[in-house]
């Protein structure tokens, strides 16, 4: 018996931080399962570096989330293995018990946002997971409600794993220097979900009372379902916006810890990894009330409303002007950040797994 663990999208943005932080940490702990990590073979030599010798390793290339994948099967899999997904795309042809993260069910939740028919597979992946999964994770309380309302899961299978915060982040509030003039920093892929379009409309309207500049990074090249019009926006506003994509991590961390303040305004969020990230490195947040994020910020942040270019721009300028009131969340966000660890989701992880395996058995 085997724990067979797919690891292509592994060079996804946040799904990709999910798996590059838990692996480490689990594997080490799986023994017992043999774990094999399933790879496409550009990312075999990355993959073997998180192995790290605790797991083997086996090309599978049929590219994520592609028509393709909705009817490949991994190779060589044994009646009694039991594969771990971290995302929705499970394989529809293969009768393997699953293990599955739920990050959001975008696709059905907001079909518009998500892009053209996303919703159809989506709908066959969760009635394979209805069927098939022993344990469905979480990565939040609002996507655990959601995969009740929406994907039908029954509560019992389905466990709330929190992501978590790397040190990095932590440690990057202590050493950060301001450029000058002041920043507005934007994480995230550049897709309608996201709100970019609304983000650079309301900077549009107040950039003339404030000093800042925009800094937008932005993933955009092979992506689906690219927000054309932000990106035309974005080119008319000169040198107030920056836009980026594809950062080392150590640039985008140095980017977010010497921003004046974050913006995250997305309508929707399974999490909102990169607004903990910027707590955690002492940076203020405006978030959206809007899907996870308020569970993620608590107290720590300043809202919107994500439909509002309104209150967008009044967010804006209330953090672009108001020392103190960044002052209290910066203290107030580092706090929150701290609770937040990959250490715990690893732990939390692990043992739904671990009894996912032993059910099978």
């Amino acid at each position: 018996m085997r724990l067979l663990i797919d690891v292509r999208i592994l060079g996804h943005s946040g799904i990709g931080t999910y798996l590059a932080e838990l692996l480490p940490r689990i594997l080490p702990k799986l023994g017992e399962w043999r774990p094999v990590l399933f790879t496409g073979t550009p990312q075999r030599t990355t993959v073997a570096a998180l192995a790290d010798g605790f797991a083997d390793v086996q090309p599978w290339d049929a590219a994520p989330l592609s028509l393709v994948d909705l009817f490949a099967v991994p190779p060589g899999p044994l009646a009694d293995d039991l594969l771990w997904t971290p995302h929705f795309n499970v394989p529809l042809r293969a009768a393997l018990p699953l293990a599955v993260t739920l990050h959001d069910l975008l696709p059905l939740t907001a079909p518009a946002l998500a892009g053209r028919g996303r919703s159809w597979p989506v709908h066959a992946w969760l009635r394979a997971i209805r069927t098939r999964a022993r344990t469905v994770l979480c990565v939040s309380e609002f996507t655990r409600s959601e995969a009740v309302r929406v994907g039908g899961i029954p509560q019992d299978r389905l466990h709330v794993t929190r992501l978590g915060v790397n040190s990095a982040w932590l440690r990057a509030g202590a050493t950060k220097t301001p450029p000058a003039p002041p920043t507005i920093i934007f994480v995230g892929l550049l897709k309608p979900h996201k709100n970019a379009l609304r983000l650079l409309r309301a900077f549009a309207r107040v950039c003339d009372r404030i000093p800042h500049r925009l800094v937008m990074v932005a993933r955009r090249s092979n992506v689906r379902n690219v927000d054309q019009a932000a990106l035309a926006l974005a080119a008319t506003l000169g040198d107030r916006v920056e836009l980026v994509e594809n950062v080392p991590f150590e640039d985008l961390v140095s980017r977010v810890a010497s921003a004046q303040f974050a913006v995250q305004p997305s309508l929707h969020e399974g999490f909102g990894l990169p607004a903990l990230e910027a707590m955690a490195a002492g940076v203020p947040v405006l978030a959206a009330r809007a899907g996870a994020l308020p569970e993620v910020c608590g107290e720590a942040a300043v809202y919107c409303n994500p439909e509002s270019e309104d209150e967008i721009a009044r967010g804006l300028l209330l953090l672009a002007s108001d020392a103190s009131l960044r002052m209290r969340l910066i203290a107030a966000g580092h706090a929150r950040a701290t609770s937040f660890s990959w250490d715990a989701c690893a732990t939390a992880t692990h043992a739904a797994l671990d009894a996912a395996m032993r059910a099978r058995a």
